[in-house]
């Protein structure tokens, strides 16, 4: 599988109502998207203690087919007429987590380490509940997800919804 990310780092006062609103309105519309197997609506809040207003998205696709369809979408192209070019980041997955997991998390929190040189990447760590192997920067990302911030570290986001591939929709 892979795990794809972006982000858009919103002017400090943004109106982050307008990001809540465009998650409540959009969101269930990828519930059933070809080849998805989740996509967390991240997002952070400065009044909510986050350091910037922040709107970043986390995506786990089944393969390459389905992501190809997503970002060729009228979807993606309104994004990015709204907010810009989004740098996207892609990992291949190492480990997710369970799909019950997901379905109780109102929070997210993302690392990015990067690997040491000469590591053995046979033992590449797989301690969060989603790892993703970045082959070309030779880094892993960390995600973790939980029902409230207090257990979490490093970049918070607030899951704003959860869309889901067919099997963990069926699961709901």
């Amino acid at each position: 599988m892979i795990v794809m990310h972006y982000g858009f780092t919103l002017p400090a006062d943004y109106d982050m109502g307008i990001i809540e609103r465009r998650i409540a309105e959009n969101g269930a519309k990828l519930d059933g998207f070809p080849d998805l197997y989740f996509k967390a609506y991240l997002y952070a809040r400065r009044d909510d203690g986050a350091i910037a207003n922040r709107y970043a998205p986390l995506y786990v696709w089944r393969d390459t087919a389905g992501l190809t369809q997503f970002l060729q979408s009228a979807g993606f192209a309104r994004l990015v007429a709204d907010f810009g070019w989004p740098t996207l980041s892609l990992w291949l997955s190492l480990h997710l987590p369970p799909l019950s997991a997901l379905q109780k998390a109102c929070f997210a929190s993302l690392h990015n380490d990067p690997i040491k040189p000469y590591s053995d990447l046979t033992s590449l760590d797989r301690d969060a509940a989603l790892t993703g192997w970045d082959i070309q920067s030779q880094s892993i990302l960390k995600a973790d997800f939980a029902a409230d911030r207090s257990s979490l570290s490093g970049d918070i986001y607030r899951i704003g919804y959860l869309a889901c591939g067919k099997t963990l929709c069926e699961t709901r």
